[in-house]
């Protein structure tokens, strides 16, 4: 016959569970930075360039190789 017994949680069993929650919340928070938002940003830097505020003050040299 098979023996009823009662099931009980260990400690290391409450703490493993808590600690793969956690691991596995990491993980995907760092999948979405990585997957969805870093794309975002770059497409965003990409389209707004950033351009020298005085023209005039930068290149300067001289482009025929004379000085």
């Amino acid at each position: 016959m098979v023996k009823s017994f009662k099931k009980y949680f260990s400690f290391f069993g409450i703490l493993n569970a808590t600690a793969t929650v956690k691991i596995n919340s990491l993980l995907n928070s760092l999948n979405y930075l990585i997957n969805i938002d870093i794309p975002k940003i770059m497409k965003k830097l990409h389209v707004s360039q950033l351009k020298p505020i005085k023209l005039y003050s930068t290149n300067k040299c001289n482009t025929q190789g004379k000085n």
